[in-house]
């Protein structure tokens, strides 16, 4: 098992599958200690069971609530946190009802913002910190039918550079994951069948991502001795954004 994370203690938010889930086994296959979140506790246990070494925990609260989430996050003891919980909602800005709008803006950027409000005063207090914000292509060149998932992770993106100019004096280092059309457990079977063909030709390499891609790309934003970068945004998309 690598060290790279050997010490780390990092929060991964939506972590009982997708994205997530690929995340977590990641920093713990590289030393890292993960907090896994989510609310699925089954789930959640299974995970925690399969992850390689030790001092991995979880814990479950509404991202959407602050006074809940505050609670949750105090104590955990970070060094580290992947905002990566999020959701989609398919359909015309103009077509989307107000649960609509709300639903994904409370989580994907509301909801994040709030966990990066609760674990700032520890990584004040301890002298640094790291956090990568899990946003996507989508908030650099939208397409149809995702406008507010896109808004969300656009506003995401530029919260991003704010909190690093905001904290690089605390040594708290900010940055963002931007990717692309990823397969998981969530989308695996729309993506890899023919109704994907149209946006497949969107990408440059004419395929879509495994999750196992953005290891690298995560790794280097977590690493600590990684310590001069931040308020940057690194989009892996197969060259969507390049060809859009």
């Amino acid at each position: 098992m690598d060290a790279q994370l050997a010490g780390q203690r990092i929060l991964v938010t939506g972590s009982s599958r997708g994205l997530g889930a690929e995340f977590a086994r990641c920093i713990a296959e590289a030393g890292g200690s993960v907090i896994l979140h989510g609310r699925d506790q089954e789930r959640l246990a299974a995970m925690k069971s399969s992850l390689p070494g030790a001092g991995h925990d979880m814990v479950s609260f509404d991202i959407r609530n602050i006074e809940e989430t505050t609670r949750a996050v105090d104590g955990l003891e970070l060094t580290g946190l992947v905002n990566n919980a999020g959701i989609t909602d398919t359909k015309p800005i103009h077509e989307a009802s107000e649960e609509d709008i709300r639903s994904v803006l409370e989580t994907n950027l509301i909801g994040n913002l709030y966990v990066y409000k609760a674990v700032v005063p520890q990584f004040m207090a301890r002298g640094g910190g790291v956090i990568v914000n899990v946003a996507s292509v989508l908030g650099h060149r939208p397409l149809p039918q995702v406008g507010i998932y896109a808004a969300s992770k656009a506003a995401l993106i530029q919260a991003t550079r704010s909190g690093a100019l905001e904290l690089a004096r605390h040594q708290i280092r900010v940055n963002a994951l931007c990717p692309g059309y990823v397969k998981t457990d969530i989308n695996r079977d729309f993506l890899e069948s023919p109704a994907a063909d149209g946006l497949r030709k969107k990408i440059l390499l004419r395929r879509f991502a495994e999750a196992s891609e953005l290891r690298p790309a995560l790794m280097m934003m977590l690493d600590p001795s990684n310590s001069y970068m931040t308020g940057t945004t690194i989009t892996i998309d197969g060259g969507m954004e390049a060809g859009l």
